[in-house]
């Protein structure tokens, strides 16, 4: 008994050494700007679904999104909807509503160009919807510049 005891400690014992890196193995492998997009989104999608508007919410946004791209925001709030072509779709998420598991965010790959880092970010469970997060650093913060939408269906 005392041998199946201490051969069974030590299986306790090995995997609690590998527990720390597995757990870490999300984590590490998001470079800054896809740790930033994927912050951004947690913040965007828990406002709109607890009935915030984050658009409007500028204070916010600044920790998030580029000031150039904030000072066109307020320029597009200020437009008349009936007498201007305003977008119906949201910005940020590129769609006029959301599903209910919209609030698992995954960052689902990056890309490098000219412009950009480019963190392709999905929601939901199914990760059918998909956006590409445009990322520059400003004042030393990753931040998004612009998005686009990406259909994987």
């Amino acid at each position: 008994m005392p041998f199946i005891a201490m051969t069974e400690m030590k299986k306790f014992i090995i995997a609690a050494l590998f527990l720390p890196s597995i757990a870490l193995a999300d984590t590490a492998v998001l470079t800054p700007e896809a740790t930033a997009a994927l912050n951004f989104n947690q913040w965007y999608i828990s406002q709109i679904m607890n009935g915030k508007e984050p658009l409007s919410d500028y204070a916010s946004l600044n920790s998030y999104v580029t000031g150039d791209t904030i000072g066109k925001l307020k320029a597009l709030g200020k437009l008349d909807p009936n007498e201007n072509d305003v977008p119906d779709a949201d910005m940020f998420i590129k769609a006029q509503g959301y599903q209910n598991d919209w609030n698992r965010v995954t960052v689902v790959g990056t890309d490098f160009d000219a412009a950009c880092m480019q963190v392709y970010v999905a929601f939901g469970m199914n990760k059918k919807h998909v956006v590409i997060d445009c990322m520059v650093k400003e004042d030393g913060a990753w931040k998004v510049q612009s998005v686009a939408a990406r259909n994987l269906n």
